[in-house]
């Protein structure tokens, strides 16, 4: 799969960064008031990156809709989350198939940004395939930082040239 698409005028297609929220925008299983505590820093570099969309790839997309999920972002931010992957169904007692998040990820861009670059940002590495080239791992005590900020900026540059 190629990541530099450009259009027909030669303008390249805007990235699509998909976004995990626990281990991501916060560190799993923190007190609710450490929720979200990175968001403002996700925020910093989409800003510098104003073509860029998101959308929400976290098991929260399953409880809640999507105007909730974008109230955990800025209000000059919010606007730029524009949905949410699809839900792969499977049994609770078996283990989720290989790559099933990047599965997901897939599905969304082939039915609403077909050809677009894409990164996601995720702290579980299983659920995508082995040695994804389009995924940011964060460590899921921690969640984003700024080691991952300046990455993201870097692949973001990369996909926009």
């Amino acid at each position: 799969m190629s990541i530099d698409i450009k259009t027909a005028s030669g303008r390249s297609l805007a990235p699509v960064v998909f976004l995990d929220f626990d281990g991501v925008t916060h560190p799993e299983c923190c007190k609710t008031e450490r929720l979200f505590t990175s968001v403002p820093l996700i925020e910093e570099v989409l800003r510098r990156h104003p073509f860029v969309e998101v959308v929400i790839s976290s098991s929260w997309r399953e409880h809640r809709p999507l105007s909730e999920l974008r109230a955990f972002f800025s209000h000059d931010m919010s606007h730029r989350v524009v949905g949410a992957t699809p839900v792969t169904p499977r049994q609770r007692a078996e283990p989720g198939p290989a790559a099933v998040r990047e599965t997901e990820c897939l599905s969304w861009l082939a039915a609403n940004r077909p050809d677009h670059p894409w990164i996601a940002i995720d702290d579980v590495p299983w659920i995508f395939s082995p040695g994804c080239p389009n995924l940011l791992l964060t460590h899921h005590r921690v969640g984003f930082t700024q080691l991952n900020a300046a990455q993201l900026h870097s692949t973001l540059e990369r996909l926009s040239s």
